[in-house]
């Protein structure tokens, strides 16, 4: 960077600061010459103003305005030349005073320096600045594609990157798990940069974020080709060297490295599917089961299935969850995809990130030989996410109410007015529909029962004897009690139903 205080200690310029000492670290990027009286609505801000002053108005209001107006446009400094034949042989007290009251570096350029060779220098200097950044650019990117060609991998890359730009980075997965890091401190970067990522995900390959602070340059890389496969974080100082050219490359290196995994483990998901599909054929023996794990190199242990809907999708989807989860077992059929994964994983999350937006049924932990009844269970729950939009597990739909709802709310107080229609009736009907429904709740313990309703056990004994009369049903019956119990919520989801429609 050109700095005004670089400029004046040039021998050849022989400029001299005499006023806004307070400025000279401010940086130059061009320098422009102009008589006018306001010149601001002709620049672009950033630079080294030159003059003579020719219309300068000398009182002390006339100065002041004048550099003001150069401030708010942006001017770095101030050159006023001097000369035998110009207006100014010495910079005016006006001007001196003017420049130091907003820190404005005023220089004076002697006799016998013509302009131009101040604006040459200034421009030489930026073009000797790109040359080296071009050049700086170019060593990087050699040793970006030594590095990627050797067997250090994500890693590799990652280092020569840090050794050149002296920035932190740190690839994650899908599921922002650290994949591959260099530089001191990347495995913080994951946590401090999740919300970046996060606000960006949904864009995929398009979804580049950046965070600029006076002290760090934070930025967020998709990576991958046709599929966003990982995501890249780079940390540095904001003054360190820096490239949009060689981040680009960094990030074209990187995404092919991960495809080339991604190419390489294609034949292990092969071997993996014809697992699934064996173990969903049926129950199989345990022994059986863990030697058809061991023999795609995965440990013993019990499993939970999950079925997705991904149409036009399921090979893509089925690779992303296979990456992000070493131990899955996966299987595409007929554009859903069957996964099963160690019940230590937190299914429901994994696919909150990698199968969004998609239909999705989850089973229940299981042996590994009884996978298939995992897997059937996620296929009955998929019914429900498709009409939910929602993700769905069996243990949701595992209910009497899920199996009442889908009976109309006219069939269910049908049946609720036949088990309860004499009830109803009563002149106590109210106090024995409460009674009834606190002691199915509480399993028919009559103690329990008492204390929910305030009453002694003797009197909620009465109150049942009733129901019973009413209904002829028995409690001693267990068929009885479930069609009481089932009329009750009937009842409950009929009412629900009239209460939505209107």
């Amino acid at each position: 960077m050109l700095t005004v205080a670089a400029l004046v200690a040039d021998p050849v310029l022989r400029l001299e600061v005499v006023a806004g000492h307070v400025g000279v670290d401010r940086v130059v990027e061009a320098a422009a010459v102009s008589e006018l009286a306001e010149p601001g609505p002709w620049l672009q801000g950033g630079e080294l103003l030159l003059t003579i002053g020719l219309l300068l108005d000398e009182s002390y209001a006339g100065c002041a305005g004048y550099v003001r107006g150069l401030g708010a446009a942006g001017v770095r400094a101030l050159g006023l030349g001097l000369g035998a034949d110009l207006r100014y042989q010495a910079a005016p007290e006006c001007l001196v005073r003017a420049a130091d009251e907003v820190g404005m570096p005023l220089l004076v350029v002697p006799d016998g320096v013509p302009f131009i060779a101040v604006t040459k220098a200034v421009f030489a200097h930026h073009a000797r600045e790109e040359r080296r950044r071009l050049e700086w650019a170019s060593r990087t990117q050699r040793a970006l594609t030594a590095a990627a060609v050797q067997p250090g991998g994500l890693v590799g890359v990652l280092a020569a990157h840090a050794r050149a730009t002296d920035r932190t980075g740190l690839v994650v997965d899908l599921l922002g798990r650290p994949v591959a890091e260099s530089g001191a401190g990347a495995a913080r970067l994951a946590g401090e940069l999740g919300g970046l990522v996060e606000s960006v995900r949904e864009q995929g390959l398009l979804g580049a974020a950046v965070d600029v602070t006076p002290q760090r340059r934070r930025e967020v890389h998709p990576l991958g080709s046709r599929r966003l496969r990982a995501w890249l974080l780079l940390d540095g100082p904001v003054d360190g060297p820096s490239s949009a050219q060689v981040t680009g490359d960094l990030v074209s290196l990187l995404s092919l490295e991960l495809e080339r995994r991604h190419g390489l483990t294609a034949a292990g998901r092969r071997g993996r599917a014809q697992v699934v599909a064996r173990l969903a054929r049926g129950a199989v023996d345990d022994l059986v089961a863990a030697r058809l794990l061991e023999s795609v190199g995965l440990p013993d242990g019990d499993l939970r299935a999950a079925v997705i809907a991904a149409p036009g999708d399921a090979d893509d989807l089925a690779a992303d969850l296979s990456a992000s989860l070493p131990d899955a077992l996966t299987r595409v059929v007929d554009e859903l995809v069957e996964l099963a994964v160690p019940t230590a994983v937190d299914l429901p999350a994994v696919l909150s990130t990698l199968a969004t937006g998609h239909p999705a049924g989850i089973g229940i932990g299981v042996r590994p030989g009884a996978l298939a009844v995992s897997l059937r269970q996620a296929h009955s729950a998929l019914p429900e996410s498709r009409v939910t939009g929602r993700h769905t597990q069996a243990s949701e739909i595992a209910s009497s109410r899920m199996l009442l709802s889908t009976v109309t709310a006219d069939r269910l107080q049908a049946y609720a007015d036949a088990v309860l229609g004499h009830l109803d009736a009563s002149d106590r009907s109210e106090e024995l529909h409460r009674a009834l429904t606190v002691f199915l709740e509480h399993n028919g313990h009559w103690e329990s029962a008492a204390a929910a309703l305030g009453v002694h056990r003797h009197t909620v004994r009465s109150r049942i004897e009733a129901v019973e009369k009413h209904t002829g049903r028995r409690m001693a019956s267990a068929q009885d009690r479930q069609e009481l119990w089932l009329a009750l919520r009937a009842r409950d989801l009929a009412r629900m139903s009239v209460d939505d429609a209107t």
